[in-house]
């Protein structure tokens, strides 16, 4: 047993029992909850019905995240990735660049702008 009494008036009384009893564990008074993320559908006229019966817009779209991601030519790179899932029967092909420009832009933010895109687009390099 060890009393200090310091120069405040304070008392401070440790003693050291071994023979206490373990204190058994509280359980927590609320439970963890993780939300569930459910992904809203991705709805845009460009994707055809192929994609939207496999849904597979929003892997489409990720794909097209990632192929300008460590790029110096992105629009590039993103327009040969959009042509790739346009060949596949995934993207419609009959839209002209404006509309495609602006269907991809409200979908997910595009780093480059539309005239860049439009001569990748439209193959007049």
């Amino acid at each position: 047993m060890v009393a200090n009494i310091n120069n405040y008036g304070v008392i401070n009384f440790f003693e050291n029992n071994d023979k206490q009893e373990p204190t058994p564990q509280a359980e927590p008074a609320c439970e963890d909850i993780t939300p569930v993320q459910q992904e809203m559908p991705v709805e845009s006229i460009i994707f055809t019905k192929k994609a939207r019966n496999e849904g597979k817009e929003a892997f489409i779209l990720q794909a097209l995240q990632k192929s300008i991601q460590g790029r110096r030519d992105k629009t590039r790179a993103f327009v040969q990735e959009l042509q790739t899932w346009q060949n596949d029967g995934f993207v419609d092909a009959h839209y002209n660049a404006r509309v495609m420009y602006d269907e991809l832009d409200k979908l997910i933010p595009l780093s480059f702008g539309y005239e860049v895109f439009k001569k990748y687009y439209n193959n007049t390099i």
